[in-house]
């Protein structure tokens, strides 16, 4: 997926997915829309020769078919521009949703099966093996559902996962919080043996797949390294960038107050004056800067300096 010469890179697709991750909450839509979305994405990039400045598109393009695809309200067009804030018409999100759509088979109305779809099968599947096997407090504690969906999104806005089998991607995060419990709870020998039969269930799991022992150990490289980046709180690199086109008026009427310097006129004592002040006496207000001292993640606007003149009363 990563290419050069004025095409996709893996920096490019993953700040696409994290902008499809910012409109899945926007929307308050299902997870299953965003991995939809995703799933889109990454298939059409395998396909197709894509241009960055079309990147854009095809990713909010996507985002339009996934919200169709699990039969949800239809997001209008427009809106769904402006918040992604994708620079296209709304006919051009819809005829890249045609191209998206024809190119790839997409079925409408029939949701796809994505890391999603087999995180909450094997979930269930584990559910059912813990309590039978009596283990169902050790379960919930060690495997929390949600946890495993969220940490999910995680990895596919990472383009490391995109090659990665859905079903073994799923497994593999199982594995994860497994190793989690068995690490915070490795001087309790009960806990530690409890764990360790929910493992072997998990590795013949693991045979049932397919999936070869030396494949899954790379995936849990991977996958292992993007949670451990997630969890120390590393600043995430790519973040929506929202610009406010404001007319010259508008920024009169705001006065933004953000670094903001004023100068006024020194007041001479008992020499007021009746009707228009000296032009000594103007107030100007200069412009502001960005707030944020690197300035690369909210682009400003030069603001001309406004002058008042005060009239008696």
């Amino acid at each position: 997926m990563s290419r050069v010469n004025g095409e996709i890179t893996i920096g490019t697709r993953d700040g696409a997915a994290h902008v499809l991750r910012c409109l899945k909450v926007w929307y308050e839509l299902p997870n299953d829309v965003l991995f939809a979305a995703i799933n889109l994405v990454d298939r059409f990039l395998t396909k197709m020769k894509v241009r960055p400045k079309h990147m854009a598109c095809i990713s909010v393009s996507s985002f339009h078919l996934a919200v169709q695809q699990h039969s949800l309200p239809i997001i209008d067009t427009e809106d769904l521009i402006a918040i992604s804030q994708c620079r296209c018409t709304s006919r051009d999100l819809v005829r890249m949703a045609d191209i998206v759509a024809n190119k790839l088979g997409v079925q409408m109305n029939l949701a796809p099966v994505t890391a999603l779809s087999f995180i909450r099968l094997f979930y269930y599947i584990f559910e059912k093996a813990a309590n039978a096997l009596g283990l169902s407090e050790i379960f919930k504690s060690a495997i929390s559902l949600a946890d495993l969906e969220m940490r999910l999104e995680i990895l596919a806005c990472d383009a490391s996962c995109a090659s990665i089998r859905p079903s073994e991607l799923a497994l593999v995060m199982i594995f994860t919080q497994m190793d989690v419990y068995v690490s915070a709870n490795k001087d309790n020998g009960l806990v530690h043996q409890q764990i360790h039969d929910l493992v072997d269930y998990a590795i013949q799991l693991q045979k049932f797949c397919r999936i070869p022992d030396s494949s899954f150990l790379y995936s849990h490289s991977i996958v292992t390294k993007i949670l451990s980046l997630y969890n120390g709180q590393h600043k995430i690199q790519h973040k929506q960038r929202l610009v406010w086109k404001l007319s010259s008026r508008t920024m009169r009427v705001l006065r933004p107050t953000d670094k903001l310097t004023s100068y006024l006129p020194t007041i001479a004592e008992h020499h007021h004056t009746h009707g228009h002040m000296s032009n000594s006496n103007l107030r100007f207000r200069t412009g502001s800067v960005s707030s944020e001292d690197d300035g690369e993640d909210w682009p400003t606007s030069p603001i001309v300096a406004v002058c008042e003149q005060f009239v008696d009363e």
